[in-house]
């Protein structure tokens, strides 16, 4: 542009400015049109043309104006913003909606674009979502924290929330999904509110917060209200976090597979709970166990978060499950930089702004941690160096399982206490700061799946010091320094080491700056690609194999290690129409629930079938159907049950057909000792061939001794 144009753009630009400055829209939008006949992609212009025809009456002119600046200006917040206020005055309130969610992902911070985006979406909690196809992210463990009251997430809940951030803005964003607390299906999760979220678990940790309450409200509303989501042909679930203390999570995702051919890649991020159970709560341990024993029969593959994890599930696997095969897996490593903080005012903390350097270890205080071991050096180190040559110890983490022996040995010695500093409840960015504040890290752990605090420390340029076992030589691979595990005098060496040699010291600060590390969106990219290929390639779950002649237990399986009668406890109830496992048995819902039986070499012949039924509070009546490919095989068995008794009840099922279902209708609802309304109680089902007696008698006789249980399965 020549310069008798720049001149003449300025000044209808100053007209311009002033005209709507003084509310005259038409003529304001006229002059702004002319400025951008000679400056046509000037962004900024084109917003303030939409104002003033938006403020004329003229809101599909300004909302094409707003679009085009959109295009040239795709990272403003603040054009999305504006394009909603326009679909929304012209009655589109999904469009509006979808515009001010694209606000909230430039810019979650922002209050005017969740405010409009919430009266929306609040507005309409009940509608159906369309159905689900491709890859569809499921962050029910991340949901699952937030309605237990945590605002500050942990290890796990930061790479789910890497994750799904970043594929979000990927080329082809993902569906987002959660399953609420009653384990009833999933529910479709905005994008909107999981940047909202994410955005108040980075920048805040008071989980009293209004703004906190108001965006966990809303996704509690949406889980519970919501109707449940169904999946288009070929999507994919990728679940990627722990979801083994939902009862009813594997039954609904059994029924989704049957239903809409949906397939299931889970994200395994460590196998503790089957390594060293002694450091997990009972719960978790024998919850974990009934979920792995169930794996290869839910899942068309596995990801898991580094070659250690994989290596350790291949492992278990094959040794506590050889009836099943081995799931197949693919490697995605969390070696990622945390995501960049938005603008904010710099965190203010005293270890901040004093002059006494630290070291930090980031970490749950808990006995896998093994913080004791690392208190005990430290104080080794004061006792032998002097309180004066040794830094501060700054743990972050909240006391969690097991914490008790390393809070009493800090509350013992007096020189230790002084000498360490405990915070609990840390966001972002004072995190961050301390990381680059720190002399440098420390992590400990008797096994890790990853150690994202290891990668942290990375990316922060800190030196760290880790124990060489597990994922931590690949978290910490070419980069961190390694004591040997479990030896607290050589953690004291290499402290020392750290401590008093600045060269030691910087040269592994050097080593730690030179690691590359990868974005988010670049392991959630090869997470998707990852998920997609194992679930093209999985084939289907394989054959459970089902002894004839063996009771099979239909209970709640209380061993700490997974086995094959866990997986058919679970497996074999089909449909919609059982209540999850209990320690006793299981409740069928009123109406008609379906055992299934997998196919097998011989069982297409006559068979006999058993069931252990279990009344309920009072007398009922059972109707017992086999099924062969769906079509009743032979005549129907009506049993009476009587009320909180147990019965034995056996069905002959001529020959014919492959596929075996056993039909439990139960027409007049029960109720059971709480009062829910139930079908009928099953504790245990078997089958045998009618021509062999071996496998008869051997029913007869399960049904009337007790039988030794393998050690494996206690």
């Amino acid at each position: 542009m020549d310069e008798d144009a720049e001149r003449q753009a300025e000044e209808l630009r100053r007209k311009a400015d002033s005209l709507r400055d003084r509310s005259a829209w038409q003529a304001a939008a006229a002059a702004y049109a002319a400025f951008l006949r000679l400056r046509p992609e000037d962004a900024g212009m084109q917003v303030q043309q939409a104002h003033c025809l938006k403020e004329s009456g003229h809101v599909a002119e300004a909302l094409a104006l707003y679009r085009s600046a959109a295009r040239l200006r795709p990272e403003d917040a603040d054009i999305p913003l504006q394009i909603g206020h326009a679909e929304k005055l012209l009655g589109e309130r999904e469009a509006a909606r979808e515009a001010y969610a694209r606000a909230l992902a430039l810019d979650p911070a922002a209050e005017a674009p969740w405010v409009e985006w919430l009266a929306l979406a609040a507005h309409e909690p009940h509608h159906a979502a369309p159905a689900a196809g491709g890859i569809v992210l499921d962050l029910t463990d991340l949901a699952n924290w937030i309605h237990h009251g945590r605002r500050v997430p942990s290890g796990i809940q930061r790479v789910q929330l890497g994750i799904a951030l970043a594929a979000l803005a990927g080329p082809r964003p993902p569906r987002l999904c959660a399953m609420p607390p009653a384990a009833d299906g999933w529910r479709d999760l905005p994008p909107a509110l999981l940047h909202r979220l994410a955005h108040l678990m980075a920048s805040g940790t008071a989980a009293s917060e209004a703004a906190w309450q108001e965006a966990a409200g809303l996704l509690g509303t949406l889980l519970s209200l919501a109707p449940p989501l169904r999946f288009a042909p070929g999507a994919v679930l990728v679940t990627l976090g722990g979801t083994w203390g939902m009862e009813g999570f594997l039954a609904c995702l059994r029924e989704a597979r049957a239903r809409d051919g949906l397939r299931h890649v889970p994200l395994l991020h460590d196998c503790v709970p089957l390594l060293l159970p002694e450091h997990c709560q009972e719960s978790t341990v024998r919850g974990y166990a009934r979920w792995f024993a169930s794996l290869a029969l839910h899942a068309d593959g596995v990801l898991t978060v580094s070659r250690s994890t994989r290596d350790d599930m291949r492992r278990l696997h094959a040794a506590l499950l050889p009836e099943l095969p081995v799931p197949s897996a693919a490697v995605v490593r969390m070696d990622a930089a945390p995501r960049a903080l938005p603008p904010g005012p710099a965190p203010d903390h005293a270890l901040l702004q004093g002059r006494l350097p630290f070291v930090l270890f980031v970490s749950t205080i808990e006995g896998r941690k093994d913080h004791r071991t690392v208190f005990s050096a430290w104080l080794t180190l004061l006792r032998r160096l002097g309180a004066r040559q040794v830094p501060l110890l700054v743990c972050v983490g909240q006391p969690g399982w097991r914490a008790e022996a390393a809070l009493m040995l800090l509350e013992q010695a007096p020189e230790l206490r002084a000498s360490v500093r405990v915070l609990e409840e840390v966001a972002d960015p004072l995190l961050f700061a301390l990381y680059g504040r720190s002399l440098f890290t420390l992590y400990n752990s008797l096994h890790e799946g990853w150690g994202l605090p290891v990668t942290e420390s990375l990316a922060h340029g800190r030196a760290v010091l880790a124990p060489g076992h597990s994922a931590l030589l690949e978290s910490g691979q070419g980069g961190a320094v390694f004591f040997t595990p479990g030896s607290e005098p050589d953690l004291a060496e290499k402290l020392e080491r750290l401590i008093t040699e600045p060269a030691f010291r910087a040269e592994a600060e050097a080593r730690a700056a030179a690691v590359p590390l990868r974005n988010w969106a670049a392991v959630a990219a090869q997470l998707q690609a990852e998920a997609e290929r194992l679930a093209l390639r999985g084939g289907g779950p394989p054959r459970l194999p089902l002894a004839a002649g063996r009771l099979h237990p239909l209970r709640r399986l209380a061993a700490r290690r997974p086995g094959l009668a866990m997986a058919v406890a679970e497996t074999v109830r089909a449909g919609e129409g059982w209540y999850p496992l209990e320690d006793w048995g299981c409740w069928t819902r009123p109406g008609a629930a379906l055992l299934a039986l997998p196919p097998g070499d011989g069982n297409d012949g006559a068979l006999r079938f058993e069931l252990e039924l279990e009344g309920a509070e009072a007398d009922q009546q059972v109707e017992l159907q086999a099924l062969r490919d769906g079509v009743p095989a032979g005549a129907p068995l009506a049993v009476t049950v009587p009320a909180r008794k147990r019965i034995p009840a056996g069905l002959d099922v001529p020959a014919g057909g492959a596929a075996r279902q056993l039909e439990i209708l139960c027409r007049a609802p029960g109720q059971d000792a709480a009062g829910r309304a139930v079908g009928i109680g099953v504790r245990a089902f078997g089958f045998a061939r009618l021509q062999e007696p071996g496998e008869r008698l051997a029913l007869l006789e399960a049904r009337h001794f007790v039988a030794a249980t393998p050690l494996h399965e206690v």
